[in-house]
Order: structure tokens, then sequence, then C-alpha cells
């Protein structure tokens, strides 16, 4: 059970990164307002649902499911902020030069640093955070009960 629970950690952190890209991918569709909320918002879906649908499959307990579905989506909203200020220092940004490492040397730059670190924390995880507690256990919820309810139906025919 402890190397499930490993795996959706590793699997929202992994998603952290990709959706940081595909967020900056899909700001460049030309698709109207609605489609682009449910392209932004139900890609979190991709992650949750499968999560929440193997735990419940292998605990049959509604909140574990649940409980995978938050560790997933809160580990993503922490790596998508902690690859944010990563991608400035370590990789670059063509519109902040300032920030990448190789200007260490400057009096400011563990000042900027730190600002966009504690920005990105307070601002970005802070506010998403909730949503991936609230939205993720919602997910996790009603996942878990669709699929213990199968089970639950599938044994008593068997039965």
């Amino acid at each position: 059970m402890k190397k499930r629970w490993e795996i959706y950690l590793l699997v929202g952190f992994l998603f952290g990164v990709i959706d940081f890209y595909y967020q900056n991918w899909m700001m460049q569709l030309n698709v109207g307002r609605f489609l682009l909320i449910i392209l932004v918002l139900g890609i979190w879906l991709v992650v949750a649902v499968p999560a929440a649908w193997y735990e419940a499959s292998q605990s049959r307990a509604v909140w574990l499911s649940a409980t995978a579905s938050v560790i997933v989506w809160s580990s993503a909203v922490v790596s998508y902020y902690l690859y944010l200020v990563a991608k400035l220092v370590l990789i670059g940004e063509p519109s902040r030069p300032w920030m990448h490492i190789s200007n260490r040397q400057d009096p400011y730059f563990w000042t900027n640093v730190w600002a966009i670190f504690k920005g990105a924390f307070t601002d970005g995880i802070f506010g998403w955070l909730p949503l991936a507690l609230i939205g993720g256990g919602l997910v996790g919820l009603v996942v878990g009960f669709l699929v213990t309810r199968r089970i639950n139906r599938t044994e008593g025919i068997r039965n």
C-alpha cells in the first residue's frame, strides 16, 4: 500500500511540471473562453480519476480514493510552482535574464529569487491548494463511490 501512495505523489509531481507547459500551450490556442476553461481545468481529471479509480479498486474505501486524488492534485500544485522558480533560475526565461543563475553575482539576485519563490508559494500554491484539496476530494469521493458500488454489485452477482 505504501508504494501506491509514493506513486500518487510522483505522478502528481510529474503532472505539475507537464501542466506548466500545457497551460502555456493552451493560452496560445484561439478557442472560445468556455472551451479554454474546460481544456485548462479538465486536464486535471486526467490524473485524478485514474488515481482515485485505482485506489478505490485496491482498497475498496471511498475515503482512500478521495485521499489519493487529493495527494495527486496537491503535489501537482506544489511541483508546478517549484518548477516555475527552478525554470527561472536554472533554465532561464528570455524575458527575465536577470533571474538566471549566471547572474548570481548581482547584488539583488538572491533578493529577486526569494521574492519570486515567496510569491509563487503565497499566491500560487496557497491560492490553488484549497481547490486541490476540495476539488480533488470531491472527485475522489465520486469516483470511489462509483467504483466501490460497481465492485459490490459485481460481487453480489457472484455470490
